[in-house]
């Protein structure tokens, strides 16, 4: 005899950086043993493709590629498929700020997740002017730039990151797209400090996962004020 099916229920939300709706079921025990897993292994690449993944097999709309995605359209999607999976809230341990600090008690808090938002700088673009003529076309990186952005960058991973998130060059006349690795890495080499500091800068403003959280200490009442930001500080 065939076992009856369950009923998922459907949720909409809204992609930070399209802007795109999209219809989501919240994950299931398979779905979350396989979370479980990759948080045992305490791997970040591991626990990002696990995030992916997940994301990919619970977004039920249509012309949805999860490989598109922005790592912060990632880490956003998982926080409300977790809310409605798991609880809309989050509880944390927090210590205070100032390492020097005599009182060293952890202090429970719970963050409603439907408060947490991307911080989009003010007067973010991704169109950069390199010169009164010419400029460039960025794209947020993705979740396959995950591992560049572990710990500091050697020059070559910089080119690299900077390379795969060109999207095109543009003058007053044309608009370039169509190049190789190698064509785009010699022309961010030719640029001068000036213009390079541009596209540096791009990716150090890049939105955020991020909320700020004031909260008084359990045991010795100080009144504190902390930032939480990125993915793997809400599993914390």
């Amino acid at each position: 005899m065939t076992l009856p099916l369950l009923n998922t229920p459907e949720f909409e939300t809204t992609v930070p950086s399209s802007k795109q709706r999209i219809k989501f079921r919240p994950f299931l025990v398979k779905e979350e043993k396989v979370l479980f897993m990759a948080l045992q292994g305490g791997d970040t690449r591991e626990m990002t493709n696990a995030v992916q993944n997940i994301i990919g097999a619970c977004v039920l709309s249509d012309n949805f590629d999860v490989s598109k995605l922005a790592m912060y359209d990632i880490e956003y999607l998982f926080l409300k498929l977790r809310g409605k999976s798991v609880g809309e809230s989050i509880d944390l341990k927090v210590r205070h700020s100032n390492l020097d600090s005599e009182c060293k008690h952890a202090t429970e808090i719970s963050i409603d997740i439907d408060n947490i938002e991307i911080k989009f700088p003010e007067d973010y673009s991704d169109k950069i002017e390199l010169t009164d003529t010419v400029g460039i076309q960025m794209k947020h990186p993705g979740i396959q730039h995950s591992s560049l952005a572990e710990g500091d960058l050697d020059f070559d991973s910089v080119l690299k990151l900077i390379s795969d998130c060109v999207v095109c060059i543009y003058d007053h006349e044309n608009v370039y797209d169509s190049f190789t690795s190698d064509e785009i890495k010699q022309f961010i080499e030719g640029l001068n400090q000036q213009q390079f500091s541009r596209l540096q800068k791009f990716f150090t403003d890049v939105p955020k996962l991020s909320h700020d959280i004031e909260w008084k200490c359990t045991k010795c009442g100080k009144d504190e004020k902390v930032t939480v930001e990125g993915l793997n500080s809400f599993f914390t």
